[in-house]
Formats: C-alpha cells, sequence, structure tokens
C-alpha cells in the first residue's frame, strides 16, 4: 500500500483534472491577465457589467483551491477594480458592484477555508498512511520470523513426542510381560501402579498433541449432529446409549469441536460411575443465545468442584479433557459450564452468542 492507493478512489480520469491539484503561477497569472482584459473591455469599452464579472468566480475558486485563504487578496483585488471601473465608466458606485465585490470575497473565504481543511486532512491522512505502511511491513517481518520459529517448535515437539511414544509403548508392553510374570501380589501391584503412570504419561503426550493443533486452522461453520454422528460411530461404550436430539444446527468453531464432545463422552465413562445414558440437546437463552446441553446419568460433580474440573491437571486422571475443551470453545467465543446437580448426573452447558450459531436444513443422511 502506498499513499497513492489510499486516494484513487477519489481519482478523476483525465491527466488534465488531475494536473489542478497543485498550483501553476502562469496558469494563475493568465486567468488573472484574462480577467483584466475582460474588465476593461467588457466592461470598460462595452459597457456590460454583468455577465463577464462572474469570470471571476472561476479565478477566485481556482486561488481558494491552490492558496487556501490567500484567495481574499485576489477576491479583493477584483472587488475594488470592478467597483472602480464601475464609478469610471458611469460616474457612480452602484449598489450591486458592492455587492458583487462583497460575494467575492466570500467566495474566496469559503472555498478557501475548505480547501485548508481539505489539504490538512489529506496530509494527515497520508501520514497515517505512511505510519500504517512501515507499521504493516514490521508486522510482516514479525510474523514471518514467527511462523518460522512456531514451525521449528512444532517439528521439534513432534519429533520428541513421537520418540518418546515409542518409548513409552515399549516400556508398556515390557510391564504387561512382568504381569504374567511376577506372581507374587506385592510386585503385582508395584506394577499396576507403573503400569497406570505409563498410562498417565502417553494420554499427556496425547494432549500435547491436541493442544498443540488448538487454533492451528481457521475456524469453520460445523454441523453438531454430524460431529455426534461420527462420536457414536467410533466411541460409544457398549454398555452407554447416546441420544442426539439436534436438528439442523451449525456452530462457528474451531475444528477440534469433535474433541470436545469426545472428551464429554470419555469424562462420562470415566467418572461416571454408573452412566448408562447420555444426551445431547439445545435450548435457548433469551432472544440472541443458545445452548447445547449434555447430560448424563451418573453420579454428577460435587457443587465445590464444578469450576475445578476444567483447570489443567484437576482429576484422578491427566485432568487435561475438560481444561482442552474449554480451550477449543473459546477460540470463537463459546463457553462451557457445568450446572448439573450432584447425585442425579452430570449436565454440561455450551453456550454461543448471536453470530455463533445458525440453523441449517438437516442432511437427508442423518435424518
Amino acid at each position: 500500500m502506498n499513499e497513492v492507493t489510499v486516494l484513487q478512489k477519489c481519482d478523476v480520469a483525465g491527466s488534465w483534472w488531475k494536473s489542478l491539484n497543485k498550483p501553476h503561477p502562469y496558469a494563475f497569472a493568465f486567468l488573472i491577465l484574462l480577467g483584466l482584459v475582460l474588465e476593461f473591455f467588457v466592461h470598460n469599452q462595452l459597457h456590460i457589467a454583468v455577465v463577464y464579472s462572474h469570470f471571476y468566480y472561476l479565478i477566485i475558486v481556482v486561488a481558494g483551491l491552490w492558496y487556501g485563504r490567500k484567495a481574499i487578496l485576489i477576491a479583493l483585488f477584483f472587488g475594488i477594480l470592478h467597483i472602480t471601473d464601475t464609478y469610471l465608466t458611469i460616474g457612480i458606485i452602484t449598489p450591486d458592484a458592492i455587492v458583487r465585490a462583497c460575494m467575492f470575497v466570500i467566495v474566496a473565504f469559503v472555498v478557501g477555508l475548505i480547501a485548508e481543511q481539505m489539504n490538512c486532512y489529506r496530509d494527515q491522512l497520508l501520514e497515517r498512511n505512511r505510519e500504517l505502511t512501515e507499521l504493516n511491513i514490521q508486522l510482516e517481518s514479525s510474523q514471518k520470523a514467527f511462523e518460522t520459529a512456531n514451525k521449528k517448535l512444532n517439528l521439534l515437539s513432534s519429533i520428541t513426542r513421537h520418540d518418546i511414544k515409542n518409548q513409552l509403548v515399549a516400556l508398556i508392553g515390557f510391564i504387561e510381560l512382568s504381569k504374567e510374570k511376577v506372581t507374587e501380589s506385592e510386585f503385582q501391584h508395584f506394577i499396576e501402579v507403573e503400569e497406570k503412570a505409563s498410562q498417565n504419561i502417553l494420554r499427556q503426550i496425547e494432549f500435547t498433541k491436541n493442544y498443540e493443533e488448538v487454533g492451528i486452522h481457521a475456524p469453520q461453520w460445523q454441523n453438531v449432529r454430524m460431529c455426534l454422528h461420527s462420536l457414536q460411530s467410533l466411541m460409544q461404550p457398549e454398555d452407554i446409549e447416546i441420544s442426539v436430539s439436534i436438528e439442523g444446527l451449525e456452530i462457528f468453531a474451531d475444528p477440534l469441536l469433535e474433541k470436545v464432545f469426545e472428551n464429554l463422552v470419555d469424562n462420562s465413562h470415566r467418572h461416571g460411575e454408573r452412566v448408562r445414558h447420555i444426551s445431547f440437546s439445545s435450548m435457548q437463552y433469551g432472544q440472541d443465545n443458545l445452548a447445547i446441553l449434555y447430560e448424563d446419568d451418573g453420579v454428577g460433580v460435587h457443587e465445590e468442584d464444578k469450576e475445578r474440573i476444567f483447570e489443567k491437571g484437576f482429576g484422578k486422571n491427566t485432568g487435561l479433557g475438560l481444561f482442552l475443551s474449554r480451550e477449543i470453545l473459546a477460540i470463537t467465543g463459546l463457553t462451557i459450564k457445568e450446572s448439573g446437580m450432584y447425585g442425579k448426573g452430570a449436565r454440561f452447558e455450551i453456550m454461543m452468542p448471536k453470530g455463533k450459531f445458525r440453523f441449517v436444513k438437516p442432511s437427508a443422511g442423518l435424518e
């Protein structure tokens, strides 16, 4: 972007017109000379005192555009000249000559003042444009450096995670073999603890992969029923029924939205103790807000833990699932809270403000 680009929408086609943007002393001197010729020939010789004087307005307007309120001097010059010539021609100073001279001055003042303000605004605009252009160059340079550093960090993280995961899988394999070989109950207990720690480490590694992907891709409109349909076919526990009563709802969210629903189901499966049924539905909040309701029939969440369950590290396992869910939703301004009653089941509300949800015609394959 440059200075010309900012104002090019205001340009009028034709180089002759663009040439009027800047003062041209010789052209202006010619206009003044032409005005003097008209004054002494048309007025003094031909005794015509009306039409020719309108030409002065052209001179005064041009002077105002080029020189601002200094055009008042030109207006005074032609006004006095017109009054003087009128007196010499007919022997009296007529009211119309005085009024016309006053109009010259008024037009010069108004046009000159407007031109000065416009030029001031133009100069400020160009100055701001220069500053923004410089800032944009700096931002582009910083963005490229950031993207390069981010790619290197992601590559390093991916390689490290892959190597650790391979070693951990091997360790878990040897732990399984140890369980088969060791018969003493005391050592069996130690092995079970080691196995549990290994599984937690594995889940934490998977979390780092998922968290690394949050916000990487642009948010998009996603059909909730399609996400849940995929979830049902992929991870529904055999002993838990999942029902969905949401039709045609789309959410503007991070592409990892499906991971949010997966974490909720996994949370019920791990901590609900007696969960047999999970339901997804929607509920209107006022005129502008909508919520997706997730409900199970498990033990629910203690009142003092309703906010803590979204904290990183809270819980019996890694304590990362619900934390990741809140982070994913926050990308597009969505929120999640737990509003169930302990003893009657968990109830999560995913709140969506206006503009973040819409209803479309349900797909035929999902009806």
